[in-house]
């Protein structure tokens, strides 16, 4: 079993990798939102498949605090990017 849980934080590592590639290259501010937004869910998965292959219960409050954090970071990306889109429909319709 514990094959299979190295596995697959090994395969979540490979993916955050290019989820990071994602952040660092994306052509938009919504795609690198989108990009840290899944980068916090890996972590979360991560911590959650190291704490069942461990049989650490004490991780869980690690995994709740890193997925409130990742859920208000894009919560507050996600209102200023729809601040700047607004005033930018502003400006063409005042022209």
């Amino acid at each position: 079993m514990t094959h299979v849980l190295n596995l697959i934080i090994f395969l979540m590592l490979i993916s955050l990798a290019l989820v990071v590639v994602r952040l660092l290259r994306g052509p938009s501010l919504a795609d690198r939102a989108l990009a840290g937004d899944q980068i916090s869910i890996h972590v979360v998965m991560i911590i959650i498949v190291y704490s069942i292959a461990t049989d650490q219960e004490m991780l869980i409050d690690l995994v709740i605090v890193t997925a409130i954090v990742g859920f208000i970071s894009t919560a507050v990306i996600g209102i200023y990017i729809d601040r700047g889109t607004r005033g930018k429909i502003r400006a063409e319709s005042a022209e």
